[in-house]
């Protein structure tokens, strides 16, 4: 399990807010420690790809975004002319999630971070999203096994949605958003991460395996296998409660896919 609480604003940063910049994404200070990385066989939901379950080892902490990126931050990155303009469906820009990016994208993003602070900045490990979004938990969602507590602690597919897609299964609660919702709307898990659970779904490094077997034990990304797909994690939006599980992972994404539900954040090394 995790090695505990890192306290919120630590000297590793260059702006207050654990930023970098004026314009860098806020993040959070996951601790060193390990955790079991999947699902139990007995997890209702699951699928095979989750198995098996295994431990995986951070000797060192590292930092994750706190939120999604959100359109100011991509913006940013725009009128630096090292991204590309995205469209916002008409619901919003500035603190609502970033959509329509694609996996190079984000990849993108991250290493324009990485030039414009002289930090390392890049998109999660598989390991590394799961960890974080955990924040100590071992329970389908991270804040226990009641579904109807969803719209506590993210944007899901709720009552909101039923009301414009009544066919679609939901969560029994009502969060108050029919599609994305500004990021840290809702409660933080224990490591004081946002939307880990619903809004946008999030791109990770790992290219696609069917299984954990042969999964990296030291929370790097896992680099081989079907690299013509990449994974990515958290639900969005409008999924049901099966698929904003911890431990759910997308099979297999085509890295050149953009939609209105997907998007990102960022991790950074740190020293």
């Amino acid at each position: 399990m995790a090695g505990g609480a890192v306290p919120a604003d630590t000297p590793v940063f260059a702006g207050p807010g654990n930023r970098d910049c004026a314009d860098c994404p806020e993040m959070v200070v996951a601790p060193a420690g390990e955790f079991r990385m999947g699902s139990p066989d007995r997890e209702e939901g699951r699928d095979s790809h989750e198995s098996p379950l295994h431990t995986v080892t951070f000797a060192k902490p590292f930092a994750i975004g706190k939120y999604e990126v959100t359109f100011d931050e991509w913006d940013a990155c725009v009128a630096a002319q090292a991204c590309t303009a995205v469209a916002d469906e008409g619901w919003g820009r500035g603190r609502r999630p970033v959509i329509y990016v694609n996996f190079e994208m984000a990849m993108g993003y991250a290493r324009w971070l990485t030039q414009k602070t002289g930090k390392q900045y890049r998109v999660p490990s598989e390991a590394e999203w799961e960890y974080a979004a955990r924040g100590g938990s071992t329970t389908r969602w991270f804040w226990g096994e009641d579904s109807t507590r969803a719209c506590e602690f993210g944007n899901v597919g709720d009552e909101s949605v039923k009301q414009e897609h009544p066919d679609w299964p939901r969560h029994d609660c009502n969060d108050g958003y029919a599609k994305s919702s500004p990021v840290g709307s809702f409660k933080p898990n224990a490591f004081g991460l946002h939307d880990t659970v619903g809004n946008v779904w999030e791109w990770v490094e790992d290219c696609y395996n069917p299984s954990y077997e042969g999964a990296p034990a030291d929370g790097r990304a896992w680099l081989t296998g079907d690299c013509v797909r990449r994974v990515d994690r958290g639900g969005g939006w409008y999924n049901k409660p099966e698929t904003v599980r911890s431990a759910l992972r997308y099979a297999g994404d085509d890295p050149n896919r953009r939609n209105n539900a997907l998007g990102f954040r960022v991790v950074r090394t740190l020293p």
